[in-house]
């Protein structure tokens, strides 16, 4: 029998973010489970295929009704940081997982010391949980997943040479830490070079956004705003992906816009903020340079001039490590442990 497993997130859009994503596939191969959580996108969610969800200005009654229905469950699974305070103190009476997926300031040690099993996404996320005190023991490297029958390889798109940022903030204090303003540098330095910035129609970003493209005047940068769920077609409208984040707090270490990039054969030019950047510098599959207009104009570049190269590259990078079956069989493993 499928074990019941609770997963405690804040996201609840698996076609736009990350953490949602995953949730969904693990759900999908433990059909007894439920998402639950809190978010500020909504009042309230109730949806036993997104989850279930209040605002935050309901957290009490969100903690009243997890406390009663926790039990029914066999396994807690947090889907955040070290920093969720408030998942880490609703959850009490069950073996708990927690997933790395983003870089927060931890909370009390003795909160942590609930959990049994921390799960970091990628090989550096292990020594730094280390660092901080916790058990090697209990940490896990699992790496994130994409559908590789989904997200495959196509020709290079016809036209000039273009590139896809897909990781729009929803605070206009984390454009910077994102990289944005070194992508309109990078487009500034490069006019032949066409730009495609996907941002999610959420947030107060995208009023800075649009101010700095009318300030800079930069005829090959396009702004498209949207709810967009067929991203596999934006991917295969670019020839790259940047992912040129610097600060690690404000962004997410293993970027779904990177992973899904390489399963469509399209390299990346990252940072070396970025938690996969080391493996995407290993495989050659991009690009890793520091966060600047110049370093990544001239990364792109070097993309350029042997994009079939990088693009093999990317996919074979994507199937050693990103299957959607390595996913689900590294947390099923983990699950047995605990039950």
């Amino acid at each position: 029998m499928s074990p019941r497993i609770a997963y405690w997130t804040s996201a609840f859009e698996p076609e736009m973010e990350a953490i949602a994503s995953e949730v969904a596939a693990l759900r999908r191969c433990f059909p007894a489970s439920v998402a639950w959580g809190l978010s500020h996108r909504h009042w309230a969610l109730l949806s036993w295929k997104r989850g279930f969800c209040l605002n935050p200005r309901f957290h009490l009654l969100f903690r009243t009704a997890t406390r009663l229905l926790e039990p029914a469950f066999q396994l807690n699974h947090i889907f955040g940081s070290l920093g969720d305070w408030f998942f880490l103190q609703g959850v009490r009476r069950r073996p708990t997982v927690l997933t790395v997926a983003a870089e927060n300031f931890p909370v009390d040690s003795s909160l942590l010391e609930r959990v049994d099993r921390f799960v970091v996404e990628y090989p550096a996320g292990r020594e730094k949980l280390i660092q901080l005190g916790l058990d090697a023991g209990k940490i896990r490297l699992i790496f994130p997943p994409v559908d590789l029958e989904r997200f495959v390889p196509a020709g290079a798109p016809k036209g000039p040479f273009t590139v896809l940022f897909a990781s729009s903030p929803d605070e206009p204090s984390w454009l910077e830490g994102r990289g944005v303003p070194a992508i309109l540098e990078a487009a500034a330095l490069r006019p032949k070079i066409q730009f495609r910035l996907l941002w999610r129609p959420w947030g107060s970003s995208l009023t800075r956004v649009r101010q700095w493209l009318a300030e800079r005047e930069l005829a090959n940068v396009k702004l498209l705003v949207g709810r967009f769920a067929d991203m596999i077609c934006q991917y295969r409208a670019a020839h790259a992906t940047v992912v040129p984040f610097i600060r690690p707090d404000q962004c997410k270490p293993a970027p779904n816009s990177l992973v899904e990039s390489l399963a469509c054969g399209r390299p990346v030019v990252a940072t070396p903020a970025v938690g996969l950047a080391e493996l995407v510098r290993e495989e050659q599959a991009g690009i890793i340079c520091p966060g600047r207009g110049q370093a990544l104009a001239e990364s792109l570049d070097r993309l350029q001039a042997d994009w079939p190269t990088f693009s093999r590259r990317a996919r074979s990078l994507a199937e050693r490590w990103f299957a959607s079956e390595r996913f689900v069989q590294g947390y099923q493993q983990l699950y047995k442990e605990l039950l």
